[in-house]
């Protein structure tokens, strides 16, 4: 019965929160306005980058640029004898478990460091990845904030550090339900009389 008790106590106790990072393409309709849906989970929340940042606070001593109300470019110039580098940050406003980076195709020629809540969650090449949606699921339900570095480097076959941002999404996936504090004291309980039931036994046998 001890042993039982040890077993259950370590499952109900090893709950780990499980942070999920993904690429995952953009889909047509998401390259022509607000994205509406995640693969397959509602939008509850877009943070629009657009030329100059407009839901997003722009930084840093790199240069900067963009196309109207949907991108917002991140440069480093360097052929041109205008080094630098520069980010872009954005809050959210709902509580939400999933966020993601929606970047743009055009001017992805550099590397980006990513963050969630200050946490660096990658650092990539988009020259490989852009027109895309960098994906972090997993996260506790909060209103969380993302930041896209430009660091200067860029790709080999590219002259300039170039970071391209459609804008940031907040959405909710499934988790697994965690037990209520009550839960595990009833569990706990239930256990304890079970033991001494058994201890009850053994004495009359």
């Amino acid at each position: 019965m001890i042993q039982i008790l040890g077993i259950t106590l370590l499952l109900i106790s090893s709950h780990v929160s499980a942070l999920t990072i993904d690429w995952i393409p953009l889909e047509t309709a998401e390259k022509s306005g607000n994205p509406l849906h995640i693969n397959g989970k509602t939008v509850l929340e877009y943070k629009n980058a657009g030329q100059g940042g407009i839901e997003w606070e722009t930084s840093g001593d790199g240069p900067r640029g963009g196309l109207g109300m949907r991108e917002l470019w991140l440069f480093d110039n360097s052929a041109a004898g205008i080094p630098g580098t520069s980010e872009a940050t954005t809050t959210f406003s709902v509580s939400t478990n999933s966020i993601g980076f929606v970047m743009a195709g055009d001017h992805n020629d550099g590397f980006a460091q990513f963050f969630v809540d200050g946490i660096d969650v990658g650092t990539y090449d988009m020259f490989q990845t852009g027109n895309r949606i960098l994906m972090v699921t997993g996260l506790d339900s909060l209103a969380h904030s993302l930041r896209v570095v430009q660091l200067g480097l860029h790709n080999p076959n590219s002259t300039k550090g170039d970071v391209a941002i459609f804008g940031g999404v907040a959405f909710d996936t499934l988790t697994a339900a965690i037990p209520e504090p009550e839960t595990y004291a009833m569990l706990l309980a239930g256990l304890g009389l079970l033991s001494l039931v058994a201890c009850q036994k053994k004495r009359n046998v």
